[in-house]
């Protein structure tokens, strides 16, 4: 027989074991619940926590953040513990497998009208000691660094042209300002990279969620004039290889389904495709 409830910090450490077996489809949670505890406020990270119980066992979890995403990983139950996780903001978006993120917005009466974004993504993770390093074109002399506070800038215009592109965006003043400050959050934190070919920044990849043991990768982004020259492969490449020599042993992302162009890049570096992943995104 199973139980739903939310969570209360005492909670936190069932939870993290819950999760820790079930990291490749949980970075999002993992992370989160690290940097921000079981705890439901206004600040990056923190969240209302619920979670399937069977006996004093967690079986699924869904959580509401801060900026109204719902992420879930639930299985047979995302639906029923996603309506006991959210909170009194509104959802922002959905996150998980991609059957349970749908039967998560059934469950909460979201309306397809109401979307801005519904991608299927497929969830990849590679074995960092498994890490293959692609080589350098010919005349290319690239190199990755951490982001500094002086490349915020830079970073801001790029998550802001990122977000419209790929996460279906309209411009706004709003969404400039959550762009630059995503930037900004990423570089404090040290999990924003910058690749460089001799003086001049061609692409960036930060870690969306980031442990001891395992990383995930996300927001890589090449302006259009660098395209096709192999440097979004590259920078998360050199990101990668920070996270393995910090101790991390697992890197996990996910890209669209029918982006053939990105899955092979990641292919080359050693991702393997091992489960799918959606995306859903709604209107304020």
């Amino acid at each position: 027989m199973t139980d739903i409830r939310l969570l209360t910090p005492q909670d936190q450490p069932r939870l993290e074991a819950f999760l820790r077996a079930h990291t490749t489809e949980t970075m999002f949670l993992r992370g989160n619940l690290a940097q921000g505890g079981i705890h439901d406020g206004t600040q990056p990270y923190q969240g209302r926590y619920a979670a399937v119980f069977e006996g004093d066992r967690i079986i699924g979890v869904a959580a509401h953040y801060w900026q109204g995403m719902l992420v879930v990983f639930a299985p047979g139950h995302a639906g029923a513990v996603a309506r006991a996780a959210v909170s009194n903001r509104a959802v922002a978006g959905i996150l998980g497998p991609w059957q349970q993120a749908l039967d998560a917005q059934e469950a909460l009466a979201i309306d397809d009208t109401d979307r801005i974004l519904r991608s299927r993504e497929v969830l990849m993770a590679l074995k960092l000691d498994e890490l293959r390093q692609p080589a350098a074109l010919p005349n290319q002399h690239l190199a990755c660094r951490l982001a500094a506070a002086a490349d915020l800038d830079l970073l801001a215009e790029w998550r802001l042209a990122f977000t419209l592109e790929t996460l279906g965006a309209t411009p706004s003043r709003a969404v400039t300002e959550q762009c630059r400050a995503e930037a900004a959050r990423w570089i404090a934190e040290g999990s924003q990279f910058l690749l460089f070919d001799g003086q001049h920044p061609v692409a960036g990849c930060c870690f969306n969620a980031r442990l001891p043991d395992a990383v995930q990768i996300g927001n890589v982004w090449t302006p259009p004039q660098f395209r096709s020259r192999g440097y979004g492969r590259a920078v998360v490449a050199g990101a990668l290889a920070v996270a393995r020599d910090a101790g991390a042993n697992l890197a996990v992302l996910f890209t669209p389904t029918d982006n053939a162009a990105a899955k092979t890049a990641y292919a080359a570096l050693g991702f393997t495709a091992i489960g799918d992943y959606a995306i859903l995104l709604f209107k304020p």
